[in-house]
């Protein structure tokens, strides 16, 4: 199973995919200006991070050690 969500501010990655491209809102600092996500614990920052650059609203934490690397 992998991480789908912001647990700080209760949203869905799908959620804040469709509010970014309805924003046109293009990175990570964007979204936590707007108080969408990544402005408490910031645990989801690379999560989303990843979900900007390849679409994918359920990331593997395996993909995330992996870019670490």
């Amino acid at each position: 199973m992998g991480v789908d969500r912001c647990i700080c501010h209760k949203i869905l990655f799908s959620e804040i995919k469709e509010i970014a491209k309805a924003r046109n809102l293009t990175n990570v600092d964007e979204i936590a200006e707007q108080n969408i996500a990544c402005t408490n614990c910031k645990l989801c920052r690379p999560y989303i991070e990843i979900m900007l650059e390849t679409g994918e609203t359920e990331i593997s934490r395996t993909v995330l050690r992996e870019r670490a690397r």
